[in-house]
């Protein structure tokens, strides 16, 4: 819509070119109350939280581990080269959730993550250059509610094709 009505300037980010059209495809109907007008309106920042220390962007190769606890996951792990996390507001994430039997990106579930959710360390990455851009992001028993799970759970690896696709 911004760019059928070539608004000015113009809204960028991850929130609107990628998690936005993913909720709309996705998203349940509280997420997307809850996101899309703020990412519409410019106020959120996000980040990606799908590569890992020792897997690159070998995405189905993921560590992190979110256990359902009910109504919370409780994830733990690591994600590096997670441009922005330092100022972001909301990390969209892939964490596995269950086996990966047969194909490894079964198990693989998509979460969103309040980045001031105690647990999440973001350690700053500087580049060759000397600039700050990349961040390792440590997550630690860091409790993510239920109504945080993007789609079906063990289903992630659809939605996270569906987001890098935009």
């Amino acid at each position: 819509e911004l760019q059928r009505i070539n608004a000015r300037p113009p809204l960028g980010g991850m929130g609107v070119s990628m998690i936005g059209p993913t909720l709309l495809e996705y998203g349940s109907d509280e997420q997307k109350r809850q996101h899309l007008p703020a990412i519409a309106r410019g106020e959120l920042a996000w980040c990606q939280g799908y590569s890992e220390p020792g897997a690159g962007s070998d995405l189905a190769s993921l560590q992190t581990f979110a256990e359902d606890k009910g109504d919370y996951f409780s994830v733990n792990g690591a994600k590096i080269w997670t441009s922005g996390a330092h100022y972001a507001d909301w990390m969209f994430c892939l964490v596995r959730t269950g086996p990966n039997e047969g194909k490894r990106q079964d198990g693989i579930s998509f979460l969103l993550i309040d980045m001031n959710t105690p647990g999440i360390t973001v350690r700053p990455i500087i580049t060759i250059d000397g600039g700050h851009e990349v961040n390792e992001v440590f997550l630690e028993d860091v409790r993510v509610p239920v109504e945080n799970l993007v789609g079906e759970e063990n289903k992630g690896w659809t939605i996270a094709k569906f987001l890098l696709g935009n």
